[in-house]
This record gives C-alpha cells, structure tokens and sequence, in this order.
C-alpha cells in the first residue's frame, strides 16, 4: 500500500457581490434598527447577489482566483467539491457546472451539504483524496446564494446572512509548499431539523401550494438554542483541535462567522483573546458554506497566516454538524 502524501493548500480565493444590504436598509423592511442589529450580530452589512448570479457563477470566480493563486490550470484538478445549501437546482450537482464553466472536462466530483460546516467538511474529504492519491489535485468551493431562503418578512434571520463563495486548491505538500493539512474532526447530532433549516422543498414536505403559503421554502431558525449550542460547541472544538499542539503554537482561529458575541463568548470560555479570532462579520453577515472559505481568503490577503503556525478552522451549522480542520501555514 502507498505511503499516505502530505497535503497542503496551493491556492486560496474568495468573490462577494457588489451588492450590499445595509442595516439601514433594513429598518425599511421589517421592524428592526441598526442599534438592535449590530448589538445582538455584530453585522453591520451583508452582501447579496444579482439575479443573473447564482450558486455556480460564484464559485467558478472564486474558483478562478484560487486556482490563478496556485499557478494551476483548471485540466489540472482531478475532483471538484462544492459545499452549499443553496445549489443552483436539486440536481444535477453544482460542482458540475462549476467544472463546466472553468472549462474542466475530466475531473470528477460531488457536492456536500453541511450547511455552514461544509467548507471545513470539505477541506478533510478534498485531503483525504490527495492523502490516498486518489486525486492529485482538489478544488474545494464553498458558494451561497443565502438570499434567496432568507424570508425578508422575519427580522430574526432576514438580518443574518448573505451571499458570497471561498475556494482552495488542495495538493501534494510538496507541490503546494505551504498550508500543511494537519488533519480535522466531523460531527453531528440529528434531530435538529427544527433548530435550523428549511423545511419545504424536499421529500418530507414536497413543493405544494401550501408549503409556498406557509413561506416553508425559508429559512427558520430556533434562535436561542442556536446561541447557546454555538458557543459551547465552537469552543469545544477549538479545545480539541489544539490540544495535542499547545495554544503557543496557534497563529489564528478562523471561525465560521455566524454571530460576533458568539464568536466573543467561545474566546472567553478558551481563555483566548479576540485577537486571535478573524472576523469579518460586519462586512459579509453569515455566509454559511462560503463563510469560513471567505474568511480564510481575507486573513491570508492581510497577511495574517503566520508562518510555521497553526491556523484552526472551526464551524458549526445546521444538522446540526461540527467540525475543525488544522493547517500549519
């Protein structure tokens, strides 16, 4: 049996709209104020895309700026993975017109559906492809089209999220020369359906004239039971990831970027100060598959992945699922 390959991240990118919605413009839409949004979310706008720009087109330019940024061709990716809840349809998966449209024609793939733990999902399976050499090269892209679940009528989770797409090039670490893939957990606990989801559309509740008038094609969201589970389970998981490293080794946390004083909290309860943790949730709002990818994209522009430490991904999301994935950059 081949040795198992080190794997690192050769190229990261990341595309948001141009389009903002901002907590002003909201208090024009539901009974809500810039005050009320900012002190419970952190969010002070979020992005949302045109309707000619779907799931598909904007993972392939964030696919595009990944792939520029690894020096790689798009005939050089053997699998493409796309993490999203809000694929362009049912099926056929998103991850094939995302290949389509970056001109691949002999690279395989599939989608997960993680919710906002897909992209962390997905740089664990994407690795363990190159680890095996499965696949030589893995194009992983996280995309969403939030706004179009969000139901604009309820200020609870109309002011959360938008739109936007990450991506990373996994390879050898020998090719990549960076990003070491360290490893990463999965988990999850069902029976959730209620806390976090979209309830209609699917086989349990099929597409009808009264899942439309029930507005059961949004998003709903159980709100407080939500908090408290982020909390402990992002802190749980930062707990775990780092434990066999030290913190002194730890270069950043980049977290899912679902809610500032959640974020806030899971710091206090590892005893790790905020710096530490790279948000940019006023800017983007929850961005769920596309958050943590975004994210990363962002911190390693600014220059924030230091070298020779350990940057923790950690995500949370509907299912509810869980996860981490390490890279030593």
């Amino acid at each position: 049996m081949k040795p198992i390959l080190p794997v690192g991240i050769a190229g990261i990118g990341s595309y948001v709209p141009e389009g903002r919605l901002t907590n002003a413009d909201l208090e024009k839409m539901v009974d809500t104020s810039d005050e009320w949004i900012l002190q419970r979310t952190g969010i002070r706008e979020r992005r949302i895309a045109r309707q000619d720009e779907i799931a598909s087109t904007m993972g392939i330019e964030a696919a595009r700026r990944a792939l520029e940024d690894a020096r790689m061709a798009p005939d050089e990716i053997d699998m493409v993975l796309c993490s999203t809840v809000t694929p362009d349809q049912p099926f056929p998966a998103t991850c094939c017109a995302i290949a389509h449209g970056l001109g691949m024609n002999r690279a395989g793939g599939f989608d997960i559906e993680a919710a906002c733990s897909g992209f962390v999902y997905g740089i664990q399976i994407g690795a363990s492809f190159v680890a095996s050499r499965a696949a030589r090269n893995v194009l992983l892209v996280g995309t969403e089209k939030l706004s179009t679940i969000v139901d604009y009528k309820d200020r609870n989770t109309c002011v959360l999220f938008g739109d936007g797409a990450g991506a990373v090039v996994l390879t050898s670490l020998e090719r990549a020369g960076r990003g070491e893939y360290l490893g990463g957990h999965m988990g999850m606990e069902g029976g959730a359906e209620d806390i976090l989801g979209v309830p209609g559309g699917g086989s349990r509740h099929p597409a009808s004239h009264e899942t439309v008038e029930k507005r059961m094609h949004y998003m709903h969201m159980g709100g407080t039971r939500v908090f408290r589970f982020a909390v402990a389970t992002m802190a749980e998981q930062i707990e775990l990831a780092m434990k066999p490293y030290g913190y002194q080794q730890l270069g950043l946390v980049v977290p899912h970027q679902v809610n500032q004083r959640i974020i806030e909290a899971a710091a206090e309860r590892v005893g790790l100060p905020i710096e530490k943790f790279f948000v940019n949730i006023d800017r983007y709002g929850n961005t769920s598959s596309a958050s943590v990818a975004i994210a990363l994209d962002e911190a390693y522009r600014a220059g924030r992945l230091e070298k020779g430490k350990i940057q923790c991904m950690v995500a949370f999301g509907a299912g509810m699922a869980w996860g981490h994935s390490l890279v030593r950059w």
